[in-house]
């Protein structure tokens, strides 16, 4: 029950939330406009910058071979005002474009995982992370929304994953798999595996997306499945995809669960917790742990000194996330449970996202028919930046299996 304190708490963080989402935007658009009549002078010093970093800014494509196209001239004013958040809005709205987002995107994480500090220099990054970090919006009681893009529709989706299980995770490519749809394949036979399904088990599947690994363990190993996902268009997708599986699809918070469960698997799900909760989740996962139960996670980790998330991401695409530091994840997992093995896949994950780029670029005319080319510019973007992230090392993907505290036996080591 709630007390007087926690209701006081609550309703500071969400006069918090409603001022800096009403006030932020309105300090980013003076700035813009303090900012905008001093173009002349940006304009050469921002152009002097990149070439500085092997980035050729022009305002002409053709001919140019250039990295940066600006197409609208309010481009400076705009990106010294609001900085990386700016920069990718921008792109969404064609104030630039690049023949080649790829390897741009390559140059700028090579300059700033060389000079990590100037990321934070600027006071719009300290807006987003007191607005994004700190704030707990992930907190009980919170009106808690499903990320924009989960609610596109599914034939959205279809163009870029497997299609037959929808995945939308990293794939496990080192069984020998030579495409998208093998490689989700040999992720779900590894999780499998690493968790020892056997039938007559039951298993939660805690953000369960479109329900394509309930459907796989529940039809290939014969355990009974219950797939959790916030987002009501998923939770209906999945449904239907589940249909004749003994698979149960619920629309829950992982807050409202209960029961017990012999195997639990949180896929790329821990990130939308916030750090703030971690306790709590990790404290709600040991108690859904029947004796001798095991929880898999497939987990994103970043270095401790770079940024733990992108305003981009939290504003358009995923709703509220935030990416751990390993110890961010030890510590309070620790707590209530023990961990039993880990394994790195950032390998993988860097084979996963060349698929999504290669799928948005090759279906870019199917994706702009059904969601519009703003929605398409976003995804493009979106998947550029892990992809870059990920050659340098400072995003990086794990799958690590936890067990009881009270647990002793071994667990078997599945590659």
């Amino acid at each position: 029950m709630a007390t007087m304190q926690d209701t006081v708490y609550d309703g500071l963080i969400t006069l918090f939330v409603y001022l800096f989402d009403t006030l932020i935007p309105i300090f980013r658009k003076i700035r813009f406009f303090i900012l905008l009549p001093f173009t002349p002078i940006l304009k050469p010093i921002t152009d002097y910058l990149f070439a500085s970093i092997g980035i050729k800014v022009s305002s002409e494509m053709k001919g140019s071979h250039a990295d940066i196209c600006v197409l609208d001239k309010r481009f400076y004013a705009r990106l010294w005002s609001d900085q990386e958040l700016g920069f990718q809005e921008m792109y969404v709205e064609e104030w630039w474009t690049t023949e080649n987002m790829d390897a741009l995107y390559e140059k700028i994480v090579a300059f700033f995982e060389k000079n990590r500090w100037i990321a934070k220099a600027h006071i719009a990054y300290w807006e987003a992370q007191f607005r994004w970090a700190l704030l707990n919006t992930g907190r009980e009681g919170h009106n808690f929304s499903a990320p924009p893009e989960y609610d596109l529709p599914p034939a959205y989706f279809k163009l870029m994953t497997d299609k037959e299980h929808m995945q939308l995770s990293a794939g496990y490519y080192a069984y020998g798999a030579t495409n998208y749809a093998e490689a989700q394949v040999g992720k779900l036979t590894l999780i499998a595996a690493k968790l020892g399904l056997k039938a007559g088990m039951t298993l939660l599947d805690l953000g369960c997306g479109y329900g394509g690994l309930s459907k796989f363990m529940a039809d290939n190993y014969g355990v009974t499945v219950v797939g959790v996902t916030v987002c009501g268009t998923m939770a209906k997708q999945a449904r239907k995809h589940c249909s004749g599986s003994n698979v149960t699809i619920k629309k829950h918070h992982w807050r409202k669960l209960g029961g017990k469960f012999d195997r639990i698997t949180v896929i790329e799900m821990l990130e939308h917790v916030g750090k703030q909760n971690y306790d709590e989740f990790f404290r709600k996962i040991e108690s859904l742990l029947n004796p001798g139960g095991q929880v898999l996670f497939q987990h994103y980790v970043t270095d401790h000194n770079v940024p733990h998330f992108s305003e981009f991401y939290c504003k358009y695409q995923f709703g509220q996330v935030y990416f751990p530091s390993f110890h961010e994840f030890v510590e309070p997992s620790s707590k209530y449970l023990r961990i039993a093995n880990t394994q790195d896949l950032t390998i993988d994950a860097s084979l996963t996202c060349q698929h999504y780029l290669d799928m948005v670029d090759n279906n870019r005319a199917e994706m702009e028919a059904l969601v519009g080319p703003k929605v398409w510019r976003a995804l493009r973007i979106t998947y550029a930046i892990p992809f870059a992230h990920g050659k340098f090392g400072t995003l990086m993907i794990y799958q690590t299996v936890l067990v009881r505290k009270d647990e002793k036996s071994r667990v078997p080591l599945a590659q």
